[in-house]
């Protein structure tokens, strides 16, 4: 019992301490010192389980409590709480004691011999490999939670280290899983310091166990040396933009699922009158204006011609056309009016105010925009009663790159290499005079001159935090990820910058710049490294006419090979699973064998002396 209330305190104990690590109501960026011991309760609850079923309790314990701490905002979701705290955090909880399950798998196989071999000293790195096995099946877990249809990534430790710029700049090779690592790897570190001074080790095994200690502290403090050491370097490279584009940015503070969209479309054309004010004081018209996730309530394409007569004193598209530039709104889509499938969706309108398409997000919420059997009568009936809601969304069907012109960069000559192959020939005619289409290669380009326009997808809401979708956007030629969110609903400042700050790590995966243009927030521009170099006030009507970046495209190791990191860590997992189980096999068909011949000889030795008798 004793034991059963020791494991379940530190499972709890280091949920409590990883949702604090992670960015609160009271430490907007979170802790990352918290998040370097947080996972260690865990290991020691880990390494003092005696059965697979304990551990998977430990780790249900303690991954439970990290979501209803750090993601307690879902039961805001407009009477969604059911699904979006309830399933995600049950989910989540049982995506957990399955990891535990594997996590137990490796102390599971070191035998009582090996352990004594350990402690004298004979065996010298069962205390690196316990930790590098904790930190990878980490690893796994928080990758395997993160991604696919009923992906959650928030709640996750690499989220801690916000503040680190020095730290996270590895994600442009490893993504954020090296950070998650790295944290990992430190608490498992903590964690086997505190199982040693526990110990009743005395003399020269405890003298042999301290020195594997200090062997495996080197190995983590190197390990976080050269990541910090690339990233001092990554942030003293030079990074000068190629280009900038004029865009006003809106934070309207008006959550439209209450307000309608008459009362978001009043206050964004007003925030947007004076954002466009504030760029032409500078000297510049806006080449876009961009307004957030779900402004419009309307579903295009149907709803083209209600908003060239609406709102009636000046309609959406006669403002458009007032203003004079490209607007991105976000609104709601009909893919397919028969089957009633409506998306939620960023949609293009040009300087006449005229319908061009959209981008609908693929990457759904899991219980919040999409319930899993939502067709299904039984589902259909309890949605209804508890959220007044018969039906989900449904996901996009393409992925869309936006391409705008850059009002001051349009007359720039395009240069003769644009667009060329890269071998060529140059012929004469029999009168050796040069053809003037074979000349006007050479003297005038009709290719657009890149600085001309600008090239960016709109990752919407939390798709900005899937590798899935966002890798396919940039892998279109994408410049700039541009995110559009609504977040109003959360009505706490944790969720905004949490959400915020998993999705400022696609800038350094990338090498690339992200704009955020947000309900109520975070709105904000990031560059390369991760450097917030503009952002609005959470939960404040606000907007901003300012010059967004343009760098060059980068190729990283991430932007190539993506998850390799996690993906690599479960594979080893994995293999070692299969491993130990072929090893337990043969060990115990030997055995069996052993036996059979060893009855065999018993029988045989008394047969021969029942026939001298």
């Amino acid at each position: 019992m004793n034991l059963l209330f020791f494991q379940v305190f530190c499972a709890i104990f280091s949920g409590a301490s990883e949702a604090a690590s992670i960015a609160n109501e009271l430490l907007p960026a979170g802790s990352p010192f918290s998040a370097l011991v947080c996972l260690a309760p865990l290991y020691c609850a880990l390494y003092t389980a005696k059965s697979y079923r304990s551990s998977f309790l430990i780790f249900f314990l303690q991954t439970l409590t990290v979501h209803l701490a750090s993601s307690w905002w879902l039961a805001h979701f407009h009477g969604f709480a059911f699904f979006t705290l309830g399933a995600s955090a049950a989910g989540t909880a049982f995506q957990g004691g399955l990891c535990g399950i594997l996590a137990f798998s490796f102390p599971h196989e070191i035998s009582a011999e090996q352990k004594l071999a350990e402690r004298a000293g004979i065996r010298q790195g069962d205390m690196i490999r316990r930790m590098m096995w904790f930190s990878a099946v980490w690893v796994g877990y928080e990758y395997i939670k993160s991604t696919g249809a009923l992906g959650y990534p928030w709640g996750t430790v690499f989220m801690a280290a916000y503040k680190w710029s020095a730290l996270t700049q590895i994600a442009d090779i490893t993504g954020t899983w090296g950070i998650t690592f790295l944290f990992a790897l430190s608490s498992s570190a903590c964690a086997e310091g505190i199982l040693l001074f526990q110990s009743t080790l005395s003399g020269p095994e405890r003298k042999k166990a301290a020195d594997r200690y200090c062997r495996a502290v080197k190995f983590t403090a190197a390990a976080f040396a050269v990541c910090i050491l690339y990233g001092a370097v990554q942030l003293s490279i030079p990074r000068t933009p190629e280009k900038h584009f004029s865009a006003v940015l809106v934070q309207q503070n008006a959550d439209p699922w209450k307000s309608g969209d008459r009362q978001a479309i009043a206050v964004s054309k007003e925030l947007t009158e004076s954002g466009t004010r504030e760029l032409e004081h500078s000297g510049y018209k806006p080449d876009l204006v961009v307004w957030s996730e779900g402004v419009l309530s309307r579903s295009f394409p149907a709803a083209q011609d209600y908003y060239s007569r609406f709102p009636e004193d000046e309609s959406l598209r006669s403002f458009i056309q007032k203003t004079g530039a490209p607007f991105l709104i976000g609104g709601t889509v009909t893919i397919d009016s028969v089957r009633r499938k409506r998306a939620n969706s960023a949609i293009l309108f040009d300087r006449n105010g005229t319908y061009c398409g959209f981008y609908s997000k693929i990457q759904l919420v899991p219980f919040a925009e999409k319930i899993p059997y939502a067709g299904h009568p039984v589902m259909k009936a309890l949605m209804e009663k508890t959220a007044g809601l018969s039906s989900s969304l449904s996901s996009g069907f393409q992925y869309v790159l936006f391409k705008i012109p850059i009002r001051e960069n349009q007359w720039l000559p395009a240069p003769l290499d644009s667009g060329q192959p890269e071998h060529a020939q140059i012929s004469l005619d029999s009168a050796g005079i040069v053809p003037e289409t074979e000349r006007e290669r050479y003297v005038f380009s009709t290719k657009e001159h890149p600085l001309s326009f600008v090239k960016f997808t709109v990752p919407i809401c939390f798709e900005d935090a899937f590798p899935s979708v966002c890798s396919r956007l940039y892998s279109m030629g994408s410049e700039v990820f541009l995110n559009i969110t609504n977040d109003s609903w959360s009505k706490t400042k944790s969720a905004e910058l949490q959400h915020f700050i998993v999705s400022s790590f696609l800038a350094i995966e990338y090498r690339t710049t992200l704009a955020r243009c947000a309900n109520s927030g975070y709105t904000a521009v990031v560059n390369p490294a991760g450097t917030v170099i503009f952002s609005l006030p959470l939960f404040t009507e606000a907007s901003a006419g300012i010059r967004i970046p343009v760098y060059g495209r980068k190729t990283t190791v991430y932007s190539v090979y993506g998850d390799w990191l996690a993906k690599s860590m479960i594979l080893l997992v994995l293999l070692y699973i299969l491993y130990a189980y072929f090893k337990r096999f043969h060990f115990e068909k030997n055995s069996f064998i052993a036996r059979c011949k060893s009855l065999r000889n018993c029988l045989v030795r008394g047969s021969d002396i029942s026939g001298r008798t």
